[in-house]
């Protein structure tokens, strides 16, 4: 099925369009709920590009994205009846699509602007998928939560495979028709044992508005975050080190010297040299352009500037890292085997709300504190630090730690303004770079780049030349020899250090 979005600017006249938004805004006035925000995404193809395994749902597909996935729908789909059986049996329902999908097909309408994109089905088709995929999800949160099974953790997270919110309330109405209890307490019980079982983060001790939740994951989300008193700040999605603009004076003469080489074949020897040197220069400059936040390792603050690592009093969250009097004091976070997919659709669902919420109220916290902790983790004795204060705890060992903070992307976002942790690397660094060995080396490593940039300079003038001699001695007073003349006095004129 092709996957479509839910509106469509007009390409062959206004009547559709025209027609389209008559026809949805009738529809969406009709249903007597609230219309959600969009906030169920399809994952970038970079970060699928990094680990596709922690966006996919390896063994249950829930919602439009994943339900009709072949292999999920052959393996699960009986199961899923069987479960909505055990859910529908206790409260005698006669008729599932009277109750339970008609109610469903009610909401449609709304149900869709929760989503950046859906596959082309009739309602009645949407509404049987979300009465299947919300009945087993309430009875695989029921078994979990009063039962102690074992569930598929990761996959109920995945963002893709969220389910609203706003369908798991219509079911649970269809089914408590006596209203013998609060469908928003009965659904936020769940969704809170959940979390906290499975969050790598204490969640918030006051409990969050249930009634601005979009699904499960946004809940965990909000339940960690506490975005209630967050300000919402500017962001712009720029994958580090991946902004097309002016190039460094240096590599751009590299680049030129090495297109005209090119031309002659005298050259090919002095060409490989200078590639080797542009090389260098490349990938010095990538290294230095992909770290989001710059700050020294766990073991490189202790040893060299003293600092001490604490656990963060009160049970405190990730907007409590602070600096005080040589100590940092960082919250407890707990690192299991399915931590790294939790972080990682966390992470996505921060960046694609904080890029699309018109309502603002999404900064990047998360993403931020998972920055933080890829710059202070660098070994398995940062790990060991960190583990011996209780700050990380888990099953995880401390090289799979290690491998997981370096393995996870940096940011995608730049934020305007600082954060309250920004200024906290800001005290780390500034008490880092005092140390008078600090000094000495970080001087004498600025040294050495200038020195860098001059012999680059110098072995791309001299590569010029040798081109022009050759050039002069192959096609004296040709075309090649006043082109090469005039790269030399251009480039000579606007190179500078």
């Amino acid at each position: 099925m092709a996957s479509v979005n839910s509106f469509i600017a007009p390409t062959t006249g206004d009547q559709p369009w025209v027609d389209q938004m008559r026809k949805t805004l009738k529809t969406q006035i009709a249903v007597p709920i609230d219309t959600p925000p969009l906030s169920i995404f399809s994952i970038p193809q970079t970060l699928k590009d990094e680990k596709p395994e922690a966006y996919a749902p390896q063994r249950i597909g829930l919602g439009p994205k994943h339900h009709f996935q072949t292999e999920l729908y052959q393996n699960m789909q009986q199961n899923k009846l069987t479960a909505i059986k055990r859910v529908v049996k206790p409260h005698q329902i006669p008729d599932l699509e009277d109750q339970v999908a008609e109610k469903i097909k009610q909401i449609i309408p709304v149900v869709f602007a929760c989503y950046d994109s859906f596959p082309e089905m009739s309602e009645d088709a949407f509404a049987w998928l979300f009465a299947i995929d919300g009945l087993f999800l309430l009875d695989q949160l029921g078994v979990y939560v009063e039962k102690g099974f074992a569930i598929d953790e990761k996959d109920f997270i995945m963002l893709e495979n969220q389910i609203p919110l706003i369908v798991l309330k219509e079911i649970e109405k269809a089914l408590l028709q006596s209203g013998e209890q609060n469908v928003e307490d009965f659904w936020e019980s769940k969704f809170r044992f959940f979390a906290r079982a499975n969050s790598p983060f204490l969640l918030s001790k006051d409990n969050i508005d249930f009634s601005r939740v979009n699904h499960l994951l946004d809940y965990m989300y909000h339940s960690i975050i506490n975005n209630e008193t967050t300000a919402s700040r500017d962001v712009n999605f720029v994958k580090p080190g991946s902004i097309e603009g002016e190039k460094p004076a240096t590599e751009e003469l590299l680049e030129a010297v090495i297109q005209a080489a090119g031309l002659i074949p005298a050259a090919k020897p002095f060409l490989g040299l200078l590639g080797s040197v542009e090389k260098l220069l490349y990938e010095s400059e990538e290294e230095s352009s992909i770290q989001e936040i710059n700050v020294p390792s766990v073991s490189e603050l202790g040893e060299t500037a003293g600092v001490k690592f604490v656990l963060s009093p009160n049970e405190e969250g990730i907007r409590n890292i602070s600096f005080v009097d040589g100590t940092c004091y960082l919250p407890v976070v707990t690192l299991n085997y399915d931590t790294e997919v939790i972080l990682r659709n966390l992470m996505a669902y921060e960046k694609l709300m904080a890029k699309n919420s018109i309502m603002g109220g999404f900064g990047l916290e998360l993403t931020e504190y998972v920055d933080f902790m890829c710059g202070i983790i660098d070994s398995a004795k940062d790990v060991k630090v960190l583990r011996e204060q209780k700050i990380i705890e888990g099953d995880l060992r401390d090289e799979e730690i290690v491998k997981l903070f370096n393995g996870i992307g940096r940011s995608l976002g730049n934020m305007s303004g600082e954060s309250s942790l920004r200024t906290t690397v800001a005290e780390l660094n500034k008490v880092y770079d005092n140390v008078p060995s600090v000094r000495i080396k970080k001087e004498a490593e600025k040294q050495a780049r200038a020195a860098a940039k001059a012999l680059t300079f110098l072995v791309s003038i001299s590569g010029t030349l040798v081109l022009a001699r050759e050039a002069l001695v192959q096609a004296s007073g040709s075309n090649t020899t006043q082109m090469l003349v005039s790269f030399v006095s251009q480039q000579l004129g606007s190179f500078s250090f």
